[in-house]
Parts: C-alpha cells; sequence; structure tokens
C-alpha cells in the first residue's frame, strides 16, 4: 500500500492492510495493519488492528490533497486508534514533507536515528514527488477494493 524511505534514507517503511480484523462479521470494518521497518541492522514487523476501512477513504482523500498540489483538509490526520498518524509538514519546490508518527502497538521497541539523533519517539519524516504520492494514493485505492467498507 505504502512503501517509503525517510529523508535520509536510513529508515525503509512499509505499511499494508492484511486483513479484517473480524472477516466473517460482515459490518465490521477494522482492518490489521501491517508495518515493516528497516533502520540499519534493526528490522521489525508490527501488526495490529489499527485502522477502519473508512479511516482509509480518510488516508486517500488527505494524500489525494496533496498530489493535487492542494492542503488536505487537516494538517494532522489521526484515526480512531492513536497507534499510526499522520502530519503535512511543509511544501517546497514540488516537494511535500510529511512525518508518519507511530505509538502503542505500532512503535518499535528500538530508538529511531534520525538527523543525527537518537530518539524514543518515532516521527518519521519523507519527503515525497508527486509521482510518489500518486502511487501512494493509487495503493491505497487498491487496498480499498480489496477491503471495501462493509459496516456503517
Amino acid at each position: 500500500m505504502i512503501t517509503l524511505k525517510n529523508i535520509e534514507e536510513r529508515i525503509d517503511l512499509e505499511i499494508e492492510v492484511v486483513g479484517y480484523q473480524f472477516p466473517e462479521i460482515e459490518d465490521d470494518d477494522w482492518c490489521f495493519l501491517r508495518l515493516r521497518i528497516q533502520q540499519d541492522s534493526d528490522n521489525i514487523e508490527l501488526i495490529d488492528p489499527a485502522i477502519e476501512t473508512t479511516e482509509l477513504v480518510q488516508l486517500l482523500r488527505w494524500f489525494s490533497s496533496l498530489a493535487e498540489g492542494r492542503l488536505p483538509e487537516y494538517a494532522h490526520l489521526m484515526f480512531t486508534e492513536p497507534c499510526i498518524s499522520f502530519e503535512f509538514l511543509a511544501f517546497k519546490e514540488g516537494v511535500v514533507r510529511i512525518s508518519i508518527n507511530l505509538s502503542h502497538e505500532l512503535k518499535p521497541d528500538f530508538p529511531m536515528k534520525q538527523f543525527g539523533y537518537e530518539e524514543n519517539e518515532w516521527s518519521i519524516a519523507f519527503d515525497l514527488e508527486e509521482e510518489q504520492l500518486k502511487s501512494i494514493c493509487s495503493g491505497i485505492k487498491k487496498t480499498l477494493d480489496q477491503y471495501p467498507i462493509r459496516g456503517c
């Protein structure tokens, strides 16, 4: 769904929906989110029912706005589960800077290394160009095709 390298190209992040939390319940929209993080020799895969399909629609709108050169409705996009959020930071010369913030169940158990610092808080900065933003939108659309909104 989303594959990124941080600004310094030291952190690889993959975010993917891997199924409904309760596939047998037709009106339940919670999905398992899998994160794969690689930083130098540290690797981790985390899976948590962290997002609803309706929140995937919000994420698509957020990234679509950025891909179209518009500000999203909210600079900081948060969900029901606080373990992942997205934040618009800046736009300069066709490059959008965002951060993806990880906490609780989706926070790696090793410190983040970014900008010459080692931090316990995980707020990973990414610079994204138009093609990357379009690719992210395409990935989210494919995910919503595979895991459509079931309840409301």
